[in-house]
């Protein structure tokens, strides 16, 4: 049986209440609550914990510190207030956080950084039985471990146990009620954490058929526990892509949750424009955008419509060692800033910097006419 993973959080009220909430105790998080930086340290030690969600300005040692501490022994969010300088930017880059969330904040939100942070399954994929099995000296054996990313491409995996990058792994997705797909995949990168090893793993030769059922699995879904309505769009959105179906399931205001969109082309576009234009909804926020949504939001002001960007995921790199990851990032803690340039981090393999990997103006085009927080 699997452990459930440890969290120490500071005494933030607004934390403690979202982390009450229905969607939040579906993790079965084991959370610890401290009142002092100093105390957070010592309890994240103590218990190993993978993940630590602190304010950045605590009693005795700052939230700054509490990440330097504890760099390469757990993931640190830092909670920030809404009036962010280039000071407290440069505080965050040198602390080596994993994440900032600036308040206030939505447990949905709070809900998605832990998720990622965590590894933990996104919602909307959950509804899915997947088996993984690694291929040693043409034997399959059997891996504990989880999904918390499923494309049509590829999968982010997180595994007990370490990974070679190149190991052939397969993965047998079984719907609710419906017959098992076995698909092959190769492990493309892999990084050791606290809570296991994270695995990127790349689909290999799916035939047709598969991956046609695949896509249809993987094109949206609805939670019901969020605060709001959220659907889950997931997969690429092409010229094959329909959302007629999703249409009459949709009323009032929604929270789109775009993080496992993988493609987009030009005519995908278009089909998501007139969806939304077509939506029977009184409005509408988008969640977690993937990469690939951002940059046709960027050069298509349509693609986001009547609602706003409120988080969303940005390409980061180190120099140094050439270590690179996509980083979720709040549209808050942009527009709360002096000059609008995404926060830079310090490198989780090497200590050095690691910077935004875009041209700032063009990526975040979509933030062009929204008003300063």
């Amino acid at each position: 049986m699997t452990a459930r993973p440890k969290v120490v959080v500071s005494n933030n009220s607004e934390l403690l209440r979202h982390l009450s909430a229905a969607a939040l105790r579906r993790l079965d998080l084991d959370v610890t609550v401290e009142q002092s930086g100093d105390a957070v340290v010592a309890t994240a030690r103590a218990l190993g914990a993978g993940l630590v969600i602190v304010d950045a300005e605590l009693a005795v040692i700052s939230g700054y510190e509490v990440a330097r501490e504890l760099a390469g022994t757990a993931r640190v969010v830092l909670i920030l207030g809404h009036r962010l300088s280039a000071e407290k930017m440069r505080r965050v880059a040198e602390s080596g956080c994993a994440e900032v969330l600036v308040v206030p904040m939505t447990a949905d939100q709070l809900y998605d950084v832990i998720a990622i942070q965590l590894g933990l399954p996104r919602r909307g994929s959950e509804h899915l039985a997947i088996d993984l099995t690694v291929e040693e000296a043409g034997n399959e054996r059997r891996l504990d471990g989880r999904i918390s990313n499923l494309s049509i491409d590829g999968a982010r995996l997180v595994v007990s146990e370490p990974i070679p990058d190149g190991a052939a792994l397969w993965l047998t997705v079984t719907p609710a009620g419906g017959d098992p797909l076995r698909i092959s995949a190769r492990a493309v990168w892999t990084q050791p954490q606290a809570e296991g090893t994270v695995v990127g793993a790349e689909f290999s030769g799916v035939d047709p058929e598969t991956r046609a059922r695949l896509s249809q699995l993987l094109q949206w879904e609805i939670v019901e526990e969020t605060e709001r309505k959220r659907v889950v769009i997931k997969g690429d959105i092409t010229e094959a892509t329909s959302f007629s179906d999703l249409l009459p399931e949709l009323v009032g205001r929604v929270d789109f949750d775009l993080s496992q969109v993988s493609y987009m082309n030009s005519l995908g576009v278009r089909a998501w424009c007139e969806f939304l234009r077509d939506a029977p909804i009184q409005g509408y926020e988008l969640n977690a955008c993937s990469v690939a949504f951002v940059l046709q939001a960027a050069m298509v002001k349509s693609v986001v419509g009547r609602g706003t960007i409120t988080s969303f995921f940005a390409p980061y790199h180190c120099d140094d060692c050439d270590f690179e990851e996509e980083r979720l990032l709040q549209s808050a803690a942009i527009l709360a800033t002096e000059d609008r340039e995404p926060p830079a981090f310090a490198c989780p393999e090497c200590g050095g910097a690691l910077a935004f990997d875009d041209i700032p103006d063009r990526y975040l085009a979509f933030l062009r006419d929204s008003d300063p927080i």
